[in-house]
Order: structure tokens, then C-alpha cells, then sequence
């Protein structure tokens, strides 16, 4: 199927949609591996404060791409060019001035896979605490049960805070890492797919914490799972082949998109 990608909503369409305070912005953002090989292509993103903004589109799209730019683990891969902006607060991201840690701690990253800390619960929330210089106990404690609770697990967890991590289900090691990003107390947390390798059940813990945090925090999620992104996220922007095809608030763009190719994908005549 010959797919013809038309040219994405500008920047001024954009603001115009979001009657809301921004809080990530990109700005002609395009990601190369190699001089031939691209990801993201001149993407214009404008993403609001306190919301959940969903990226859907097919495999290899560049929904991930662009997620792990938003706190520069892109970095990590070798040989990578990037070119444009990422705004967070105003502030490009890339600029010298800006201490990578920081950013970090302000842009919390909740991965596919669950990986906690192959030590205790307590250990795994207060481990970044810890590291950021936090030493009284008593402060620790109170960061531990708040972010569980955040992270709807407080209750099931909190008779077990000595035992390893690695002991609870998927479902609860997920919220254990949601509640992990959460003891930085950031104010973006990024996912990306959290729910794919989990149960129906446990997916839906997952999107119920999502809802819970969403009045507190800039939540953005990639997900492959369509229907999801519709139950759980203010505002989706469809990709594909990196670049941004398709961003408006989600009940629009799932029933009313204005670019053809959005619609055949959310349709299922393709992806």
C-alpha cells in the first residue's frame, strides 16, 4: 500500500487548539542514526500541562523516538544528530547550560518492561531520594508511602516494604517503577507502552493510576493499543514513518480526524 503523508498541522494550528498552558514544545525536531537514515522528520509538537497526550501510530513510526527525546535519552545511542528544538518550560533542552541529571529528575521515564531494583520496595522508591541528597529516614519514609499511594499501591505493599521488589507481579513491579519516577517528584512523567506486556487486569490498574495522577502531573504515553489511547488521554498525535501526521484533542481525532491517512489507520485499513 503506497502511503502519501501529508503535511502535519502547523505550529499556529496548534496553539490554537490548545487553550492550555504548554509545557513540552518541539520545534523542527528531526532525529538522524546516520546521514541517510532518519526517525523523526521537522516534527511540531505543542504539548500541554496536566493532560495525557497520547502517540500512536504503527511499529517504527517514531512514537518512542520522539519520547525518549523529551529527556534526552537519545543520547545514549551512538552516532545519533539531532536537529531543532525541545522546549520544556521554555528552555531548549540541548542548550550547554542544562544538567542532564536535572532534567532527569524533572521528566520521569516509566519503560516498557518493568525494572525495579533488584532490592527492597522501600529501597526502590527511596533510592532516588537518596541519591538526590535526602538523608533523614523519617522525610524518606513519608516520600516511600506517598508515591505508593500515587501509584495505587500502597495497600497491597505496605506490610512488605523489606521484601525484594522482584518478588511482587508484573502488574504491581509497573506501578512499582510508576511509583519510583514519581519519589523524584518530577513534573512530566513519559511512558512508554507500560501496559503492553501486562494483563487485561493489570492494564487496567495501570490506566486507573494514570487517571489518578493526570490533575497532578504532564503525562505522555506512547501506546500501540488504540483503544487505550482513546479511554485515557486528552489529546493524540498520530505519527508515521517519523513524522507527526495527525494532533488534536483525542475525541476528535478518533471521530472526526481531518487527514485521511489518520483515519485509515485508526480505522484498521492499515498498520
Amino acid at each position: 500500500m503506497a502511503i502519501n503523508i501529508s503535511t502535519a498541522i502547523s505550529r499556529e494550528t496548534v496553539s490554537e487548539l490548545l487553550n492550555e498552558n504548554i509545557v513540552i514544545q518541539t520545534n523542527n525536531l528531526s532525529l538522524y542514526y546516520t546521514p541517510e537514515k532518519s526517525a523523526l522528520k521537522n516534527v511540531n509538537i505543542q504539548i500541554p500541562e496536566k493532560k495525557v497526550t497520547a502517540f500512536i501510530g504503527p511499529s517504527g513510526c517514531g512514537k518512542s523516538t520522539l519520547l525518549r527525546n523529551f529527556n534526552r535519552m537519545n543520547d545514549l545511542i551512538p552516532g545519533i544528530k539531532i536537529e531543532g528544538k525541545i522546549l520544556i518550560n521554555g528552555k531548549n533542552i540541548y542548550d550547554p547550560d542544562v544538567e542532564l541529571e536535572d532534567l532527569r529528575k524533572r521528566v520521569g521515564m516509566v519503560f516498557q518492561k518493568s525494572n525495579p531494583f533488584p532490592m527492597s520496595i522501600w529501597e526502590n522508591i527511596a533510592f532516588g531520594p537518596k541519591v538526590n541528597g535526602l538523608s533523614n529516614k523519617k522525610d524518606i519514609d513519608e516520600i516511600v508511602e506517598e508515591s505508593l499511594r500515587q501509584a495505587d499501591l500502597w495497600k497491597e505493599v505496605k506490610e512488605r516494604l523489606n521484601e525484594s521488589a522482584l518478588d511482587l507481579s508484573g502488574g504491581q513491579q509497573q506501578r512499582l517503577c510508576i511509583a519510583r519516577a514519581l519519589a523524584n517528584k518530577p513534573e512530566i512523567i513519559l511512558m512508554d507502552e507500560p501496559a503492553s506486556a501486562l494483563d487485561p487486569i493489570s492494564t487496567g490498574k495501570i490506566e486507573e493510576t494514570i487517571d489518578e495522577l493526570r490533575n497532578n502531573y504532564t503525562i505522555v504515553i506512547v501506546t500501540h493499543n488504540m483503544q487505550q489511547a482513546a479511554r485515557i488521554s486528552d489529546y493524540t498525535a498520530f505519527m508515521m514513518v517519523g513524522e507527526l501526521v495527525e494532533f488534536n484533542d483525542t475525541n476528535t481525532l478518533f471521530t472526526h480526524p481531518d487527514k485521511k491517512l489518520t483515519e485509515e489507520y485508526i480505522t484498521g485499513r492499515f498498520g
